[in-house]
C-alpha cells in the first residue's frame, strides 16, 4: 500500500517534487542508510515521496515550527489505534446526530 499525506498543507511541495528530486545527487540511490532530514514538514509530501522512491533512507527526522501538526504526526506514528478509535467515536456520534 502506497502512503500519503493525509493533510493537505498550504505551500506544499507537491507541485516541486519532481524539481526538488533532480536537485539530489546523481548517486544518491546508491548511498547507503541515508537519513532524511525534512525542516518543513508541512504536509509530508515529499518526505512520503522519497521514502517510497529512495529504499536507501533508513531513518528520517522531521520537524516544523506548528507544534499542533507535529503533535498530529507523532499520534498518528505512536498511537494509531487510539487515534482510530477517537476519530470512530467522532463519526459515530456525527453520524447519531445527523440521522
Amino acid at each position: 500500500m502506497k502512503a500519503k499525506p493525509f493533510v493537505k498543507w498550504v505551500g506544499g511541495k507537491g507541485q516541486l517534487i519532481e524539481q526538488l528530486d533532480t536537485q539530489l545527487p546523481a548517486n544518491f540511490d546508491t548511498w547507503d542508510n541515508v537519513t532524511y532530514v525534512e525542516p518543513f514538514v508541512g504536509g509530508c509530501v515529499m518526505l512520503f515521496y522519497m521514502l517510497q522512491r529512495y529504499p536507501n533512507i533508513r531513518y528520517a527526522a522531521i520537524n516544523d515550527v506548528n507544534p499542533d501538526l507535529i503533535s498530529c504526526y507523532r499520534t498518528v506514528r505512536d498511537m494509531p489505534e487510539e487515534l482510530i478509535a477517537s476519530l470512530t467515536d467522532i463519526q459515530n456520534a456525527y453520524n447519531e446526530h445527523c440521522m
